[in-house]
């Protein structure tokens, strides 16, 4: 097992040994044939290359119907999706998607991007100098700090193309963080889980251009105000998340860090609280923060315009020869995290699952408005 979710385990596949199977045409026969070669090889020869994601078999009946559902969406966005920075699947159970059997074969991920902010964190912390009193951080290595930034904008650009990818095909995401967010063995980055993602369709439009879809869908750190509200929304939700994750990768800090359900929907749903851009960085790089998170959905941008933006912005980065965009954001990603509570980690809480205070958890930012 190489991870475990909400309602599905990961497995590494090391080898297939194929059944007879005689419902399927000659053409499929050999697809299977063919795909296995190459899977027992990369088994031998890397590690594995490929996972198996299965429903778990521990789930109450609640939970192992939106299972089923789940993995029967994933599969059928995937089947037809195609793009560099979103997973591949490579093969599904010939048995129907709702049945509880039922698997999809991945490309296998190395990990996620929570692990490489760890990584970043760290390269700061060995590179940002030390402090000098009147003076303030001196001997910082600018080019490996430069080099760390790059690679942070790079990231965000990959994951705005992918989402301007599902855009274009109709698809809202609605769960846009960092741990569905991962890299294959090459250091790609792979937009996965696709459990929560919507094909947007005209019978569920309604005055104004927005959609009646699901409230209080996706991980509350990252939900647009209008979808905690139970209200209406669109694609633009896709661009708060984005928003709140660009401040992240810049920052190298958890946004509302330490905040319960409640303080979230007082203070960000309610009252529009959003994190504090550092006062250092390029006023362009704030604006487009602040364009994607803001409450007004007609004032974010789309993700043409993000990657548009995105792409400027590195081209900038690659002509400055070490030049570090900002230095105090740099001496807040080496302090220490500080400590969270078990009730505040229920901003992370997938939404899908049920807890033992299930009404109230997911009605708290409705009815503080």
């Amino acid at each position: 097992m190489v991870g475990q979710g909400g309602f599905s385990v990961v497995r590494e596949i090391t080898s297939i040994a194929l059944n007879d199977i005689y419902d399927t045409s000659d053409k499929e026969t050999k697809s299977r044939e063919a795909f296995a070669n190459i899977a027992n090889q990369h088994g031998l020869l890397e590690g594995g290359k490929y996972v198996l994601k299965s429903l778990r078999t521990d789930l109450p009946d609640e939970e192992y119907q939106k299972g089923i559902e789940d993995l029967a969406i994933e599969a059928d966005f995937l089947s037809v999706l195609s793009h560099t920075n979103i997973i591949a699947m490579r093969a599904v159970a010939n048995s129907d998607p709702h049945e509880p059997r039922f698997f999809v074969v991945l490309d296998k991920l190395s990990y996620t991007l929570e692990r490489k902010f760890n990584y970043w964190r760290k390269v700061v912390g060995e590179n940002v100098g030390y402090w000098l009193p009147c003076w303030g951080y001196c001997c910082a290595k600018a080019p490996a700090l430069h080099s760390v930034w790059k690679e942070r904008l790079r990231v965000l650009l990959d994951m705005a193309s992918a989402m301007q990818y599902l855009h274009a095909q109709g698809i809202v995401y609605r769960d846009l963080k960092p741990d569905n967010i991962g890299f294959d063995n090459d250091g790609v980055m792979k937009l996965f889980d696709f459990g929560l993602a919507k094909r947007l369709n005209d019978v569920e439009q309604v005055e104004g251009g927005a959609y009646k879809l699901t409230g209080n869908t996706g991980s509350l750190r990252y939900m647009a105000p209008e979808v905690a509200n139970d209200l209406p929304y669109d694609q633009t939700v896709d661009a708060y998340s984005f928003g709140i994750l660009f401040w992240q990768t810049c920052s190298l800090t958890t946004p509302y860090a330490g905040y319960s359900q409640k303080m979230h929907a007082e203070k960000v749903v309610r009252l529009g609280q959003r994190p504090i851009p550092d006062q250092t960085w390029p006023a362009s790089w704030v604006q487009l923060m602040q364009d994607c998170w803001s409450a007004e959905s007609s004032v974010r941008p789309s993700f043409d315009v993000i990657v548009q933006m995105l792409r400027d912005r590195l081209e900038e980065l690659q002509h400055d020869d070490g030049v570090v965009p900002t230095r105090t954001s740099e001496i807040r990603a080496k302090k220490r995290k500080k400590k969270v509570s078990p009730q505040n980690h229920r901003l992370d809480v997938d939404t899908r699952l049920s807890t033992e205070n299930d009404t109230s958890v997911r009605n708290n930012a409705s009815e503080l408005v």
